[in-house]
């Protein structure tokens, strides 16, 4: 790892990740502070969408009584404060890092330079890595304040804390994804409207397929699955099998990453 390159890339991406952070706090302020307001009522609220078809409440992570509480409430929203924006922004940052350099026309400075694709590649995802968890540190602190104010700190702090931690997972994962496919193309270039097309293709793809019996065994295809928005269960906690999807996958494609950047024709 470079220091200096470190410390560069943290710099330089640091006002687009102010912006989603702040982003993300005000999505999640409004939609509980529309909570607070309407909380009386919540109950009757909760019954007219219980009216809704059984297949359709599965698709908008929906169950009946769940807004009767701060944590039910929260996490029908929650797909949106954290694995769509923060996952959008992870997967344009984990592309930006690697592409920027051919687009800038600054790789032959940076490879003329005494530091090895190898400390390259490492710099930049400490840089992916540093600043996704940042967000999500941000966001959960944003759920927790939020949460504990409207319901006077009634609610289960464990199940946020594992229902964040899971939302970080899958951002990193995004975010390496994107790193990935930029090491790919023979010629990088901007591809941010391929990672956020990813990201909502499969966010879409996993709600049409909820809808279904038939296909449920393609719900492994997409990182979705592998959340767990149960956080109202007595039993929610964090799984095995679901950490390792997450870390494993994530660390294949960082393996790989380093792997083909090596033997990757940098434009200059």
């Amino acid at each position: 790892m470079s220091f200096n390159l470190l410390i560069k890339e943290l710099r330089s991406n640091l006002k687009g990740t102010i912006i989603i952070s702040l982003l993300v706090i005000l999505y999640i302020v409004s939609t509980l502070g529309i909570y607070s307001v309407m909380q009386e009522n919540m109950t009757k609220i909760s019954d007219l969408y219980s009216t809704m078809p059984e297949f359709l409440m599965e698709a908008l992570n929906f169950r009946l009584n769940q807004w009767n509480s701060v944590l039910g409430f929260y996490i029908t929203y929650f797909v949106y404060y954290v694995p769509l924006i923060v996952g959008c922004y992870s997967i344009f940052l984990g592309t930006k890092l690697l592409s920027k350099e051919e687009q800038n026309k600054t790789a032959e400075f940076l490879l003329t330079r005494p530091v090895s694709r190898e400390q390259i590649i490492s710099s930049k995802l400490i840089t992916l890595f540093i600043h996704v968890l940042g967000i999500n540190i941000i966001a959960f602190l944003a759920g927790l304040f939020s949460c504990g104010i409207v319901s006077d700190w009634d609610f289960n702090i464990k199940n946020l804390t594992v229902l964040h931690t899971y939302g970080f997972l899958m951002c990193f994962f995004f975010g390496v994804l994107g790193f990935f496919i930029t090491v790919l193309m023979k010629r990088a270039k901007a591809i941010i409207g391929i990672g956020i097309g990813i990201v909502m293709g499969t966010y879409f793809f996993d709600m049409t397929i909820r809808i279904s019996d038939k296909f449920q065994f393609l719900l492994y295809f997409t990182p979705f699955k592998y959340m767990d928005f149960g956080v109202l269960s007595k039993v929610y906690g964090f799984e095995a099998w679901r950490l390792l999807v997450f870390i494993g996958a994530s660390g294949l494609l960082i393996m790989f990453s380093y792997v083909f950047y090596r033997k990757k024709d940098i434009l200059i």
